[in-house]
């Protein structure tokens, strides 16, 4: 079944649909028409011969002279249900100055006891009132009709009458417009599908299947010319299509072609730029380093020289005098010498308290986002490290507190840590820098700064991790400190990890080391966190 339904094409389909919606349709307006004469024609008939069965009544009335005789009622009564079957009950009403009343019926536990107002003003008025009960077991007409005698309306004449008769005819002429619509549609359907599997379905097949193969990847198939005329257009646009892939098929084969040898040289210049940018980023962030190193030196020389030059003509005058005083006898004189020694101290003490408080370190605090601080850094240092096998990954907590500090100084620090981090690890490794908000004081490992009083109330934790070489247990109190270094030979200056101290001492931090040799380093460091007490008091020294 499956298979047949699948031989019929859209067309015939789509015919065969609309021409039962017609007949579907025809036959329902023949029906309602059909119904609607009929019932027309029933309305009229049944009420012309309820009109003469009540002139019947009243011939029989008048006979008797006296609408109250029963027998010639009941009489009448028989007579109209022998000669017209469908009439169901009969009701004889008397009408009266203001009222009619109920003088015999055939159903008189049905029958209502007396006339409605309408009903008694028509019959007054010498017309018959008829309305239809539109019942589902059997429908029929109630037809009320003036009884007179001797030209005087003295009753009223109540009947049903059914239509069944009607109905039955109704419902035959619709069976029969049904079976007639039946036949048209199947005789129509099995021309069309004869003509259409003769003219259309034969020539389509033979185009689906030049598509078919067409889709299957032979361009080179065609459909044949035959069948309607509209459909050998179709076939021959259907070669000209092919025709038309084909052409572009070869162009696209030579361009993708092009496309690929310029994909392979574009892919080859990328790698040597990016491997150049890499070396020239290498190269960059070395000469920041050493730059900074520079600087660093430049700065502690120049101090040299100041205390050098500063210190030199106290130191000299002292000399002097001390040479003077071994040789001078005389009590005044040499007190005099100590005086002037002793003056010459104080103004060394002065320069060496001017000196340390020139080089004291001046932070602006500041609301400063560690998270992007660290991701700037990042920044800068990545591209050095593929070069290096060294992994370097961040987990940064998400809505951290802003800390209270100077971005530059908090940049130098970190930058500080992850530089002797990266040179800790010559033979690759991971670095590991995790940010996070701390409310428990204890850390890991050896506690270099304690930090203020407000980090009780939280602070925001930076731990950078290592995988180096480790620090020796000895050196652990000494790495803090200026100058010391345990790379003379690689260009190390000691200052780095100096500076980082002070710059978390200079904003109230706390600083810890845990380091195992062979293992690595961690370096934990809590800064305060942000608040109105900071911005109100945004300098600090150290």
């Amino acid at each position: 079944m499956t298979g047949k339904i699948k031989r019929f094409n859209g067309v015939l389909v789509w015919v065969m649909v609309a021409g039962i919606v017609l007949v579907a349709l025809t036959i329902a307006a023949v029906n309602l028409l059909d119904r609607l004469v009929i019932e027309q024609a029933a309305a009229q008939n049944l009420h012309a011969e309820f009109l003469r069965a009540t002139g019947s009544v009243s011939r029989i009335i008048g006979k008797s002279g006296d609408i109250h005789d029963v027998d010639a009622l009941q009489e009448a009564f028989q007579d109209i249900f022998e000669l017209r079957p469908g009439i169901r009950r009969l009701s004889v009403y008397e009408i009266m100055p203001n009222s009619t009343r109920l003088l015999l019926s055939s159903d008189p536990e049905i029958a209502p006891d007396a006339l409605s107002l309408h009903e008694q003003t028509e019959i007054a008025a010498g017309r018959s009132v008829a309305h239809f009960e539109n019942d589902l077991i059997d429908r029929a007409w109630v037809i009320t009709a003036p009884i007179r005698l001797n030209g005087q309306i003295v009753g009223a004449l109540r009947g049903r009458y059914s239509v069944w008769k009607y109905d039955r005819l109704i419902k035959q002429e619709g069976q029969m417009a049904k079976d007639v619509g039946v036949a048209a549609v199947t005789i129509t359907c099995l021309v069309f599908l004869l003509l259409i599997r003769l003219k259309v379905h034969q020539p389509i097949r033979q185009l689906l299947q030049a598509m078919r193969r067409a889709e299957a990847g032979d361009l080179t198939s065609q459909a044949p010319l035959a069948g309607p005329s509209d459909l050998q257009e179709v076939a021959g646009q259907f070669n000209r299509m092919l025709g038309r892939v084909r052409e572009a098929i070869a162009v696209k084969e030579a361009l993708l072609g092009e496309i690929q040898g310029f994909n392979d040289m574009l892919k080859t210049r990328v790698a040597e730029t990016k491997e150049e940018l890499h070396r020239a980023n290498s190269m960059l962030v070395e000469a920041r380093i050493q730059t900074e190193r520079a600087e660093k030196l430049a700065a502690l020389g120049e101090l040299s020289a100041v205390m050098a030059h500063e210190l030199g003509n106290p130191l000299n005058s002292i000399s002097g005098h001390l040479q003077l005083l071994l040789k001078e006898a005389d009590r005044k004189e040499r007190y005099r010498h100590l005086t002037i020694i002793r003056s010459e101290i104080d103004r060394m003490v002065t320069i060496i308290q001017h000196i340390l408080e020139s080089t004291r370190l001046h932070v602006q605090s500041t609301s400063v986002d560690l998270n992007e601080v660290i991701r700037g850094v990042e920044a800068l240092i990545a591209p050095s490290l593929s070069g290096k096998r060294i992994v370097f990954k961040m987990d940064l907590a998400a809505q951290l507190p802003s800390v209270a500090g100077d971005q530059r100084a908090l940049h130098g620090m970190i930058f500080n840590l992850v530089t002797n981090a990266i040179q800790a690890m010559p033979d690759g490794g991971e670095l590991a820098v995790k940010t996070l908000y701390a409310i428990d004081d204890r850390v890991e490992g050896t506690l270099v700064l304690r930090g203020d009083a407000a980090l009780k109330k939280g602070a925001v934790r930076l731990i950078l991790h290592d995988t180096g070489r480790g620090i020796p247990s000895d050196h652990l109190a000494k790495i803090f400190e200026p100058f010391f270094t345990t790379r003379h030979n690689r260009g190390g200056t000691g200052l780095g990890l100096a500076i980082c101290h002070r710059v978390v001492s200079s904003i109230g931090g706390r600083m810890a080391v845990h380091s195992i040799v062979g293992q690595g380093t961690s370096f934990t460091v809590d800064l305060p966190v942000w608040n109105e007490l900071h911005a109100g008091d945004p300098y600090h020294e150290s």
